[in-house]
């Protein structure tokens, strides 16, 4: 008798292994949609002020930020609570690096970048006011640190998941802030674009993990 294996290939959320769309958005009000209000733009998130950016798209949207100062290498996030309507608030974040130039397009593909870190996110219940000028505040942040020891010229940021989905109409954040042995990474003079994925990007290793749990199951035996 001989065994016969027949593995998998890696599955992602939606089901077979496939590349993410990330489109970048523009201003605009329509609901649902991969898009902002003019006065709270992708470029609140690296003013260093309390200002918000919101994003009608809701899940899977963000940020992809190409700091003028060059290569880095990120171990942190900090992000700060907006305004108001705490169920806009993200509950998830993930981060990823490219060295890829992501200065101009419309769309990117999923596989020019890497994974760095993904987790939960706890905003406080605490609110910034919403100020252009107003100063930002440690009481209304969440930060947490990640290994890491690779340079990266660009970082996407995505909030795959809402505090709230049902309640909220949208996501917004305050601001975000990527840090590393030399301090702060982002500053407000750096490129920034709004975006949305077409779909959760799955970790790596859940794939891979995936592969290990279903393989036990695929096994087919034949005499």
């Amino acid at each position: 008798m001989s065994v016969k294996y027949i593995l998998p290939i890696f599955l992602t959320a939606s089901g077979l292994a496939s590349a993410v769309t990330i489109n970048v958005g523009s201003e605009g009000f329509g609901g649902g949609v991969n898009n902002w209000p003019g006065g709270e733009p992708p470029s609140t998130t690296i003013d260093g002020a309390g200002q918000k950016y919101l994003n009608f798209g809701k899940l899977n949207t963000g940020v992809v930020v190409t700091p003028g100062s060059g290569s880095s290498v990120a171990t942190g996030i900090t992000l700060w609570a907006a305004n108001d309507a705490e169920e806009r608030d993200p509950a998830s974040y993930q981060i990823f690096g490219t060295n890829a130039d992501v200065s101009g397009g419309v769309s990117y593909d999923s596989s020019l970048f890497t994974l760095i870190s993904e987790g939960g996110v706890s905003l406080p219940a605490s609110r910034n006011t919403g100020g252009i000028a107003e100063p930002l505040l440690a009481a209304n942040s969440f930060s947490t640190s990640f290994a890491n020891a690779t340079g990266y010229t660009s970082y996407l940021i995505l909030f795959p998941t809402l505090k709230d989905e049902g309640l909220a109409n949208s996501m917004q954040i305050a601001e975000i802030q990527l840090s590393g042995a030399g301090g702060d990474i982002f500053a407000p003079q750096d490129s920034v674009f709004g975006v949305q994925a077409a779909s959760t990007i799955p970790e790596p290793t859940s794939g891979l993990l995936a592969l290990l749990g279903l393989a036990p199951l695929l096994r087919r035996r034949r005499k």
